[in-house]
């Protein structure tokens, strides 16, 4: 797997274009997910980190303002995977991050015909959508399955 084939199509999933004026920026923390993981540059996401011995990407993204969206979580976990996720969960958790909902979903899916498997966390909190996904081939998603969610447990919004 070639970084340049995953990290660009990664990024582009569930986040959608910026647009040109955010009225509203989103402050945020999240962990770090290890010294093996490379920080990329985000794209249209916020912060991003690829493993390229394990081909595997994490991605963090807020839409805030005018590009928030309200909804129920399950609804928007599945427009975040939307293109890449096939089936139902494999796995789903109703969990909180900085005192909000937030859930948890683990699917198989493909990215440009690879399989892959992909773990997508989200969350609202002040008029803010937050997105955390890891995406990986299913070989390797286990054994980077924790330091992604070492990336979610250092979550936490920013005034």
């Amino acid at each position: 797997m070639r970084p340049h084939v995953w990290l660009p199509l990664s990024l582009a999933l569930g986040c959608g274009p910026k647009k040109k004026s955010t009225p509203k920026k989103a402050r945020y923390t999240v962990g770090s997910p290890g010294d093996t993981w490379r920080a990329q540059s985000p794209g249209s996401a916020d912060q991003s980190w690829f493993h390229p011995k394990r081909a595997s990407v994490i991605y963090t993204s807020a839409n805030c303002g005018k590009r928030y969206e309200d909804g129920r979580l399950e609804d928007l976990s599945t427009h975040l995977t939307f293109g890449i996720a096939s089936g139902e969960p494999l796995r789903e958790e109703h969990t909180r991050l900085d005192s909000r909902e937030a859930l948890i979903r683990v699917y198989d899916g493909q990215l440009d015909g690879i399989a892959v498997r992909l773990g997508a966390v989200v969350t609202k909190k002040h008029d803010c959508l937050y997105d955390l996904l890891y995406i990986a081939p299913p070989v390797h998603f286990d054994v980077g399955w924790s330091d992604f969610v070492q990336v979610v447990e250092g979550f936490g919004v920013t005034r």
